[in-house]
């Protein structure tokens, strides 16, 4: 069973990609505004490690995007699955 955080960690990823693609920014340019390894970025936006709090909330500001409002964004991208159930 898949579950809602699962889905939002995927949602998260998609909305990063869409910001991502919004600023015609690619992965390593977000890793080094952040300061992250081009690998470990790679890692988040692949699925293959979660994204600490600590490194979402630079993400964020790197993006130029309160925290909560890209949380909303994740969330939107879950919602029409979750309320069919």
């Amino acid at each position: 069973m898949t579950t809602y955080g699962d889905l939002f960690e995927s949602a998260m990823v998609t909305q990063l990609k869409v910001e991502l693609a919004e600023r015609d920014w690619e992965q390593k340019d977000l890793a080094e505004k952040i300061s992250v390894n081009r690998v470990t970025m790679s890692n988040y936006m692949t699925g293959k490690r979660s994204i600490p709090m600590p490194t979402f909330l630079k993400i964020a500001e790197a993006l130029g995007i309160a925290p909560g409002t890209l949380m909303d964004r994740a969330d939107a991208r879950v919602r029409p699955t979750t309320d069919a159930e």
